[in-house]
């Protein structure tokens, strides 16, 4: 009997565990995180907008089961959980004499990662088609 209450107190330990890292990556999303503080430099004000991007995963476990070399059944369980937040600058917004203008931050990195993904994808394609052709 004491083996399933170790197995359920170490779940319970885990589940806290778990709320506090989620209530971590749920304080992150706040407008401080997608709106910067307004920066002023002469007539101008200047502030960034960004993405934030957060997930969390967890599971659980618990079984019984025989060792080969005894006859009792044993009792085990586990859990385990990560996360993470990522944040990037999407936008900044000028204000000025002349108005309010929005500018899009363009981040070559994610658009070079699809145009090569979509390159790839278009040769495995004709490769196929080449191969279907022959046959």
């Amino acid at each position: 009997m004491t083996q399933k209450t170790d197995v359920f107190d170490k779940i319970s330990e885990e589940q806290t565990k778990n709320q506090h890292m989620l209530e971590k990556l749920i304080s992150v999303a706040h407008t401080g995180s997608v709106y910067s503080e307004p920066m002023t430099q002469g007539d101008y004000t200047i502030i960034t907008a960004s993405e934030l991007t957060a997930g969390i995963g967890f599971g659980y476990g618990m079984g019984k089961g025989k060792d080969e070399d005894e006859e009792d059944e044993n009792n085990g369980g586990g859990g385990g959980g990560g996360g993470g937040a990522y944040g990037r600058p999407v936008a900044v917004v000028s204000i000025g004499p002349d108005g309010v203008q929005v500018k899009e931050v363009v981040d070559p990195t994610k658009i070079a990662l699809a145009f090569f993904t979509t390159v790839g994808a278009m040769l495995l394609m004709l490769r196929q088609m080449f191969q279907m052709l022959r046959k």
